[in-house]
């Protein structure tokens, strides 16, 4: 019988995001992207779909994936060492993340302390609606314990930025909310531009305070993730 050795991993990590141009994203990637030097690894950047990239995982070519495409399908993280941060995939990926429920807990809480009681909780996708996910969670949960009622909605990231603004333009018109809780900065950042189009100042929060934002946005009540260590916890 002929002896064939196996073949050594690729020292190449596929990482998989949504997209950079969100300051988050950007700044996670680069931490990653340094750790994964350090420990003596390249990564390899795709952005979008992961079901666009299965072709790319051929034998070896790969030796793990950092994901954060909750629509990840489960043969692909199946087929490498996976680890998913901050969208879970499935209880059989592991996933990194911070504190996200208790993160929006916090902004309820702030956000009550000042005095909001017409509260809009504004999602950047339908998705986190329904499975409702831990950073809205939070929020809801801390909303119902004061016996504060709110509204819920959402925009659709998919789309471009003229079909967003319109539609943030229906929700927003007429409607005078004391606070609009986001899901996220970057749709925090898009409602801010709205409102100030519309002559009112609510109080606005987001969620995930990049370094990017918490510099240029000083004024926007968020919660920062702590990034370098998630990226760490990663790799």
């Amino acid at each position: 019988m002929h002896y064939q050795p196996k073949k050594a991993r690729s020292k190449t990590i596929l990482v998989l995001l949504p997209t950079i141009s969100n300051p988050l994203y950007a700044e996670f990637y680069e931490a990653v992207q340094g750790n994964l030097e350090q420990l003596g690894y390249d990564s390899q950047l795709h952005v979008g779909l992961a079901t666009a990239y299965l072709k790319l995982l051929k034998g070896d070519e790969f030796g793990g994936m950092i994901t954060s495409l909750p629509e990840t399908p489960l043969p692909l993280a199946r087929k490498l060492p996976t680890v998913s941060f901050d969208r879970p995939i499935s209880r059989e990926i592991p996933l990194v993340s911070c504190d996200n429920y208790g993160g929006g807990c916090l902004l309820a809480q702030a956000v009550l302390k000042r005095g909001a009681k017409q509260i809009l909780i504004l999602c950047g996708r339908q998705q986190d609606l329904s499975p409702i996910n831990e950073r809205l969670r939070g929020m809801m949960d801390y909303f119902q314990k004061q016996q504060t009622s709110f509204e819920t909605a959402y925009l659709d990231f998919t789309s471009g930025n003229l079909l967003k603004q319109v539609r943030l333009a229906k929700l927003l018109t007429g409607q005078k909310y004391d606070a609009i809780c986001c899901s996220d900065d970057i749709t925090a950042l898009l409602v801010k531009q709205r409102v100030r189009q519309l002559g009112y100042q609510p109080l606005l929060t987001g969620f995930d305070g990049s370094n990017f934002v918490r510099n240029f946005f000083p004024d926007l009540l968020t919660v920062k993730q702590p990034i370098k260590d998630l990226a760490a916890l990663t790799c």
